[in-house]
């Protein structure tokens, strides 16, 4: 068996705990795995403007969303039983049709962008979330991660866990967003739904 992990927007493969997050999964599930990692190819502007660092965090992110809805269906993935996306990344995971596991996703915002041109390269993420034969789907979300949101289909089980008013992440949009990488609840919860979804095809 092999699980695939696709992170989100923004990411950067030396500071983010993504390996680490795989890893603890593929001792829980005794399994092969992979970070697929995505990105543009458009260069930066020169931003000669007051918040440059934040200008420059601003459009590296939007162009990577960007990426994901041009781009999703066309990308090459590595073959995989499961597949694992956070954010923009659960984009990628849910074209696959294969069973995934999302979190932190704005899949249901990206519908409101399915009247586009498809032939434009814009995927047309409503047909592929209301396909008959999708295959599983489970969706978590912290709830107070403002870019999460329920996706209400038959074949998508919508999962919300609480940090509490202790955790300093509950007050903080980005952290929200960002404490699936290092929450044991979320790894732990993504193992045993993979392990009820690998005993219930024998």
């Amino acid at each position: 068996m092999k699980i695939v992990l696709f992170p989100g927007v923004g990411f950067q493969k030396d500071k983010h705990p993504y390996n680490k997050f795989l890893t603890t999964i593929q001792e829980g599930l005794n399994c092969e795995g992979e970070v697929f990692y995505w990105k543009h190819d458009w260069p930066l502007p020169d931003i000669e403007l007051p918040y440059k660092d934040v200008r420059k965090w601003v459009f590296e992110v939007i162009l990577d969303f960007q990426q994901v809805i041009r781009h999703a269906k066309t990308m090459k993935v590595p073959e995989a039983d499961y597949y694992l996306g956070h954010s923009a990344g659960s984009i990628i995971a849910l074209v696959q049709k294969k069973p995934c596991i999302i979190f932190g996703s704005p899949a249901a915002l990206v519908e409101c962008i399915h009247d586009m041109d498809v032939n434009a390269g814009f995927i047309n993420l409503s047909g592929i979330r209301y396909d008959n034969n999708h295959s599983k789907v489970f969706n978590i979300i912290n709830e107070y991660d403002q870019l999460a949101y329920y996706l209400d289909e038959f074949h998508v089980e919508n999962y919300v866990y609480k940090n509490g008013w202790w955790n300093p992440s509950t007050y903080n949009a980005i952290s929200c967003h960002s404490d699936y990488w290092g929450n044991k609840k979320v790894m732990n919860k993504i193992v045993e739904v993979i392990k009820t979804w690998e005993k219930n095809k024998e």
